[in-house]
């Protein structure tokens, strides 16, 4: 009789076998830097209670490729992973860390947060500590986690103190991040769209996506909220919303016989790096968008994180066809060497030189220089914030190639939009000889 073969262990039980070596490990390794009174951090990661297993491994895996070689990760059970980040001198550096982890793994993403999903959250706690086992280390670190969890923060860093942890006063993320997970489940979010007009036809180049944000029964416009959603590393949940709710948009009209060549989104600049590529191809392909019909602009509020990275992006982004635009150009941290380093099809003039180039010199003369530049290297510039017939003269004098402002439309909701859209033909003329 031959003998029966042996029976494979079920997945489940391969994992669990995984996790009871890797948190023997993690224990040793943990154990010299306490011994050592070696600076660090120690952050567990708890996720919601329905993530699925193949989120999990995602989110595994992403965390692994953002740090370093000699941190320590560990997936200490199904919703409890802990991260050990060496020589992080302080909370400020830690909590920024757990920051960058959120945004550059994608978390909201691979967890469906805007769809529903309760968020994961990190629980800090930074070494040296007070506590000498590792073992009770790890259990602070999982109690904070679960707290934040618990009360909706993005993250909760221990201070040494009592162990009630709702008695202890913490450092924690403020209510913002709660409230836009949480506006972004609710519906609280909506684009409303500016139409791009060509200076020289006026037709309709397309329309810029601008987000809004019903805020406790008030609408807020993105200079009140989009910095801090930056600062707070909500950048990357945000701008996927407004790109796949733009998308939406675009395969609507297509329905409905309503064109509009392209849609312009905003990304802020933190936002290349990471599987940004991926996520936009995606999209496009769930909604059946051309590529070329999408067109990012890259704000420059803050500075590229890394320039390489963000360079390998853009480039995937436009074999792909994505066409991009650099947002207010001649404010922040833009200049002319930046145009250089990606494939800019258009460049946006800052509102606030066309606002005074009638009355200074300077700002005049700086957007003549900008459009000549552009123009010599077959780079489109679009002037925002155009407001007066003056101030469109002026720009087609200087030979600006589109523009955008109030003195065309506010920025309009979608069905406003679709009505302009509609009616686009018949506004031509109107477009030119204001």
């Amino acid at each position: 009789m031959s003998p029966m073969p042996r029976r494979s262990k079920p997945a489940e039980a391969v994992r669990q076998f995984a996790n009871v070596s890797e948190r023997a490990m993690l224990l040793r390794e943990l154990g010299v830097l306490i011994g050592e009174r070696r600076r660090a951090a120690v952050m567990a990661l708890a996720l919601p209670s329905d993530a699925a297993p193949h989120q999990r491994d995602e989110i595994l895996s992403k965390i692994r490729r953002f740090i370093r070689a000699d941190d320590l990760l560990c997936m200490l059970d199904d919703a409890s992973l802990i991260v050990v980040l060496r020589d992080v001198n302080d909370k400020s550096g830690a909590i920024g860390a757990a920051q960058r982890l959120f945004q550059r793994s994608s978390l909201l993403q691979i967890l469906g947060a805007s769809q529903g999903s309760s968020l994961a959250a990190f629980g800090i706690v930074m070494l040296p500590s007070d506590l000498p086992q590792p073992s009770n280390v790890l259990l602070r670190a999982q109690q904070a986690a679960r707290y934040a969890l618990r009360t909706r923060a993005r993250w909760v860093c221990w201070n040494d103190g009592p162990e009630d942890l709702d008695g202890v006063l913490m450092s924690r993320e403020d209510t913002l991040v709660t409230e836009v997970i949480q506006g972004l489940d609710r519906g609280e979010f909506e684009l409303f769209y500016q139409p791009q007009l060509e200076m020289r036809t006026g037709r309709v180049r397309g329309v810029e996506a601008l987000v809004r944000w019903h805020r406790k029964g008030t609408l807020v416009m993105p200079n009140d909220f989009v910095p801090e959603v930056e600062a707070a590393g909500l950048s990357s949940a945000l701008g996927m919303w407004v790109l796949r709710r733009a998308c939406q948009q675009l395969a609507q009209w297509r329905e409905e016989g309503v064109f509009c060549a392209q849609v312009a989104v905003n990304l802020s600049a933190a936002q290349l790096q990471g599987d940004l590529a991926e996520s936009v191809g995606r999209i496009l392909e769930e909604y059946g968008i051309e590529p070329g019909r999408l067109e990012i602009e890259l704000t420059e509020s803050a500075e590229i994180p890394d320039p390489e990275e963000a360079g390998t992006i853009t480039r995937r982004l436009g074999e792909m066809g994505v066409g991009f635009s650099l947002d207010d150009f001649g404010s922040g941290y833009s200049n002319f060497l930046r145009l250089r380093s990606a494939q800019f099809a258009a460049v946006k003039l800052d509102r606030q030189f066309v606002a005074g180039m009638l009355d200074n010199t300077y700002d005049k003369e700086m957007l003549r220089t900008v459009i000549q530049f552009c123009r010599s290297v077959d780079i489109q510039t679009i002037a925002e914030g155009v407001e007066t017939p003056q101030q469109l003269e002026a720009l087609r004098h200087l030979g600006c190639d589109a523009w955008q402002g109030f003195l065309c439309s506010p920025p309009m909701g979608g069905a406003a939009v679709t009505d302009f859209l509609r009616h686009a033909d018949a506004r031509q003329g109107v477009a030119v000889t204001l």
